[in-house]
């Protein structure tokens, strides 16, 4: 239920919330998001769903905390989108800085150039904790790496954008990446 509820969730943010700068995703890159999605998603579902599926060692304690992790994570997510939403009017290429609002969620934003990274990140870990199948930790583990990578690259466009850029923020894990 929480890989579904996560897609659903994306596919409604991509129709209602975000608001992107590029019209087009380049072709190589749905031969390779299909790859790894739709491959890793075949891979935990088979160990998740297979009769012989072993619970979580820890019982009901891990399901529950590791299941309150996936979704405060899912919330700092959409937060944050929703938050980078309001800094673009509609139909415009305008760029801010981002910074915290009332929203607790969007309080990342004082550490991390992409907490809506850092967010993903965390869902995916509890969802590995949640399951406790090698599958989705190694589809936790390359989903990190990649958002580490594009972390860095809207961290360095920041920097290279704006001058007043706030200088301790990292671009994925507060005070270390």
């Amino acid at each position: 239920m929480c890989h579904s509820f996560h897609y659903i969730k994306r596919l409604l943010e991509t129709l209602f919330v975000h608001r992107f700068s590029h019209g087009t995703m380049p072709l190589r890159n749905i031969f390779k998001n299909c790859t790894y999605y739709w491959g890793f998603a075949a891979w935990m579902a088979y160990y998740i769903n297979h009769p012989l599926y072993t619970p979580p060692t820890y019982g009901v304690q891990q399901v529950k905390l590791a299941l309150a992790v996936f979704v405060i994570c899912q919330l700092g997510n959409f937060s944050i989108h929703m938050a980078l939403r309001d800094l673009r009017p509609a139909g415009s290429k305008t760029r801010k800085i981002p910074y915290p609002t009332k929203n607790p969620f969007t309080w990342l934003f004082l550490l991390v150039s992409c907490p809506n990274y850092t967010y993903e990140v965390g869902s995916w870990i509890g969802f590995a904790i949640l399951t406790q199948c090698v599958p989705v930790a190694l589809f936790s583990l390359v989903g990190f790496t990649q958002m580490t990578i594009w972390a860095k690259g809207k961290h360095r466009s920041y920097l290279k954008e704006f001058r007043d850029y706030p200088p301790l923020r990292m671009p994925i894990i507060p005070f270390l990446l």
